[in-house]
């Protein structure tokens, strides 16, 4: 397949994963399932999905074949999490570990993987990308804080979820980013650049790896409706960090199309692919209100000898 930019697969993003040449991409950010074990609808869009899971109707055998082959340690995982957590969570890493074999393989020698994640799954998902990438290429595990409503009285309130971020090797794209970090006043810091807004004084600190983003609300511009909408100012940070501008930046579970927007604005190019057939109309109505170009290719699963 010759890489065309702003182009969505419309598919499972399988086969078009397998048509990329190796060592094509710069950039994969992505939010796929996370093994909720519910399905996802908004009637507003009418987008959603099912996150259930079983060997039966979602994993085929040659695929866990091909991961004992080239990636042993992955395929131990996978069978590990029958025991220690479900049939289900285990079907779950056995689709996904052959997808993320081919992002590795798609991935250029100075490309990352950034894959978001939250607490139902980030430990299986975290020991899945170690075996496939190898623990030393672990950049990262990057905690999203997010304040929503909603509270426990059984345990401490969810509020943050988990991007685990992988290179393809020791030799890759970072751009390291600042953050104002606020001072209750700007008083006994010497030769410091101090300087002042709404918020108070601040100064400029390398980045952390906690990032507080708000979440989108449903009132808010950027919000489609889509059920697991993530907000663009998560994106942009991921694509300015480990891309350049002209890279290809691929996102195979596009859903709301959060990663095409940012990395559009940012001037990256961009692959996306998406099983649910309303994908290019959700993405094309995202572009137009940017003032982004709105006319981009859509190939489907038929087209995918091209």
């Amino acid at each position: 397949m010759t890489i065309q930019n702003r182009t969505l697969f419309q598919g499972d993003n399988l086969p078009c994963l397998r048509q990329l040449p190796a060592e094509s991409i710069h950039l994969i950010a992505t939010d796929p399932p996370f093994n909720k074990n519910r399905d996802f609808y908004a009637p507003r869009t009418k987008a959603g999905f099912s996150d259930k899971w079983s060997w039966e109707a979602d994993v085929q055998p040659e695929w866990i074949e091909r991961i004992r082959a080239e990636r042993p340690a992955a395929s131990a995982l996978i069978d590990a999490a029958r025991q220690s957590h479900s049939e289900g969570m285990s079907a779950w890493l056995g689709w996904l570990g052959i997808r993320l074999l081919e992002m590795r393989r798609v991935l250029r020698a100075d490309g990352s993987l950034y894959l978001h994640i939250d607490c139902s799954a980030q430990a299986y998902v975290k020991l899945l990308l170690d075996a496939l990438f190898g623990p030393r290429n672990c950049r990262n595990e990057i905690v999203w804080l997010y304040k929503t409503g909603g509270i426990s009285k059984r345990w401490f309130s969810r509020k943050h979820d988990t991007i685990l971020f992988y290179s393809k090797s020791e030799d890759y794209t970072f751009h390291p980013q600042r953050e104002k970090s606020y001072l209750r006043h700007k008083y006994g810091f010497a030769n410091v650049d101090i300087q002042q807004d709404e918020g108070g004084y601040y100064r400029m600190t390398a980045m952390r790896d906690v990032w507080d983003i708000p979440a989108l609300r449903g009132n808010q511009p950027e919000a489609t409706g889509y059920p697991t909408q993530k907000p663009l100012a998560l994106y942009e940070r991921i694509i300015t960090a480990s891309s350049n501008p002209g890279d290809i930046v691929l996102d195979p579970f596009c859903g709301s199309g959060t990663t095409a927007v940012a990395a559009e604005r940012l001037g990256r190019r961009w692959l996306m692919m998406d099983i649910w057939d309303g994908a290019y109309d959700m993405l094309r109505g995202r572009l137009a209100p940017e003032g982004l170009p709105a006319s981009f290719s859509i190939l489907s699963t038929s087209e995918k000898a091209m």
